[in-house]
Order: structure tokens, then C-alpha cells, then sequence
């Protein structure tokens, strides 16, 4: 697994450490999904982490938004994303987001699913070297 980066933690070094450690994990959830992911940062309307999937012109599938109290886990096309477990929070056109106000938040088995299901709509495999998982 990839350590973060210097920058990446500064960018979270003013969240509380409830929210760094949620942010943290979530990454770690996604880069064991896409290990081959490209990260981008940004301090917006929050602290964000975007992934990318290199080689590809629209490969940003998800994202990581850290607030002052909470963290969402946000997919860019996730109005088409199987929302089995009715997780995904949104109304707009295209993006939805899985919202953690707690590490408890972090233990549902289903996540992986869902940021598996968003890299497959920005034209990905599936990983070859990962064990079927539940995705539901």
C-alpha cells in the first residue's frame, strides 16, 4: 500500500483527527481497489482527493471530500451506479456520495462494491488479482 504523501498530509493537517483518520482509511479502501490509481489534491470547499485511473482521458471515478465533521466518499457517475444497499446520497444529475461521520462508518462490507462499480463505468477491468469479493 502506498504511504500518503507529504502534501497530502498537509492538506489534511488542519482536519480533526477523527476526520484524517476516516479520510486516511478511505483511501487506503480505494488504492486496494485501484493501487494503480493516480491521486490529485485539491483544497476547495473541502480537502480532496481525486482519483484518476492513468491512460485515461475521463478516468476520474471517485473522490474522497473531507470536512470539518464528516467525510464523503464520492463517485462521479454515481446516478449509475446499483445502489443496492441505498447508501448513496445526491440529487443531481451525475454524482453521489457515501457520507462518514465516524470511523464505525467504515465497516461496511459493500464499499468496495461500489468504488469497484465506479471504476468499471470510466472503462476499467476488474482487478485480476483480487479474490471475488462481496460486493452486496
Amino acid at each position: 500500500m502506498r504511504k500518503p504523501s507529504p502534501q497530502l498530509l498537509g492538506l489534511l493537517a488542519d482536519c480533526s483527527p477523527g476526520v484524517t483518520h476516516v479520510a486516511l482509511a478511505l483511501r487506503d479502501l480505494v488504492l486496494m481497489e485501484a493501487p494503480e490509481a493516480e491521486e490529485f489534491l485539491y483544497s476547495v470547499y473541502a480537502e480532496v482527493i481525486v482519483f484518476k485511473l492513468p491512460g485515461r482521458k475521463q478516468g476520474a471515478f471517485c473522490y474522497i471530500a473531507a470536512y470539518s465533521r464528516h467525510v464523503n466518499l464520492g463517485f462521479y457517475h454515481g446516478a449509475e451506479l446499483p445502489d443496492l444497499h441505498g447508501a448513496l446520497k445526491g440529487t443531481g444529475k451525475q454524482m453521489r456520495h457515501i457520507r462518514f461521520d465516524s470511523s464505525d462508518d467504515l465497516r461496511h462490507s459493500y464499499l468496495r462494491g461500489y468504488i469497484r462499480s465506479a471504476m468499471e463505468l470510466v472503462g476499467a477491468a476488474p482487478p485480476t488479482n483480487s479474490r471475488k469479493r462481496n460486493a452486496g
